[in-house]
């Protein structure tokens, strides 16, 4: 089993195109979850996220998001040199020794392409041609021809992973699949809040609240 993967990715040069090219923010959906059967709520006590991406400033924008949902959690970028991040086994040990017992790995997995083509329609009703500008003119209002268009969305996939670091155990996956991201932020604010929610959905973390109007998103416990 994968460890923390290398954080040389190359679909980081495809993404940031995909920002640039997008028109609007549209939706994110979970395409597909999984969960070890044997596993119950999240206990960690010290989780460290991980965003693998070549450009360092989304890995630290989606990183700081991420620690923003588990108590204690620290950013990778904080505690892992970049000359490191080849050799799992290495970080693991480290990560370990360091006090660190879980651990919440995003990546980009795909930015694809979906092409829709709607076809135009003519609304003539046929017939002898028109002689007088009069007789036309009601025809070319009445039956106007809607011209077709390409629509081109850019779908980027990203996968989720949680660990417990104290067995080097997956207790947790997921697959996101965000339309047409118009920032690095609200590509992590859309994933992330799907996420979360599934999780919560799922028993692994709680949505306490306490006398204030406010909650706080921690681990189950």
């Amino acid at each position: 089993m994968s460890r923390i993967p290398n954080l040389r990715l190359k679909y980081g040069t495809a993404l940031l195109a995909a920002f640039s090219l997008s028109a609007c923010y549209h939706s994110t959906r979970l395409a597909a979850t999984w969960r070890d059967p044997n596993s119950g709520p999240l206990h960690f006590r010290q989780p460290v996220v991980v965003f693998v991406a070549k450009s360092e400033t989304f890995r630290r924008t989606m990183e700081d998001k991420l620690a923003a949902q588990f108590p204690n959690a620290s950013p990778s970028y904080k505690v892992i040199r970049d000359n490191d991040v080849g050799d799992g086994t290495k970080i693991l040990s480290e990560l370990d020794e360091a006090g660190f017992d879980g651990a919440v790995i995003m990546r980009v997995a795909n930015v694809d392409q979906r092409i829709t083509y709607t076809p135009g329609a003519y609304w003539y009703g046929g017939g002898a041609p028109y002689y007088s500008f009069a007789g036309y003119w009601g025809t070319a209002w009445g039956y106007p021809y809607d011209p077709g268009y390409i629509q081109t969305d850019q779908i980027v996939s990203i996968e989720t992973q949680i660990y417990s670091l104290k067995n080097d155990k997956l207790l947790w996956a997921g697959r996101s699949e965000t339309t047409d991201p118009k920032s690095v932020g609200k590509l992590g604010d859309s994933v992330i809040k799907h996420i979360m929610q599934e999780l919560r959905k799922e028993g692994m973390v709680a949505l306490l609240c306490g006398g204030s109007s406010l909650c706080e998103r921690v681990a189950g416990h």
